[in-house]
């Protein structure tokens, strides 16, 4: 519980600099094109990604790949693979996935 208590509310304070990334990685699909499921899960996946060091990435976008499955559109996790991916590529060039921890050395 402490832990959805801790992504809820960085996701929800960092909601706009979250939107802005995945815009960066969507330029051809216009807002209203996303699924609302699919957008709160990559939010939260990137919130992941970048705020909680001691969960793997491989970790975080199988996690948000198989709720999307559940939860959203027959393609969102393909959608969602796609995006993460690029995302962790893009931080880990960037130095901002600072992972550390059991399972990441």
């Amino acid at each position: 519980m402490d832990f959805a208590n801790k992504l809820l509310k960085k996701t929800l304070l960092t909601n706009e600099v979250l939107e802005k990334e995945i815009e960066g990685k969507t330029p051809n699909w216009d807002k209203d094109r996303i699924a609302d499921v699919d957008s709160i899960l990559l939010k939260m996946a990137i919130c992941e990604l970048l705020n909680f060091p001691s969960i793997p990435e491989r970790v975080t976008i199988n996690e948000y790949l198989e709720i999307a499955k559940e939860y959203s559109t027959p393609k969102s996790s393909i959608f969602i693979n796609g995006i993460l991916d690029k995302l962790t590529k893009e931080y880990k060039k960037e130095g901002k996935l600072n992972k550390m921890g059991r399972g990441l050395l």
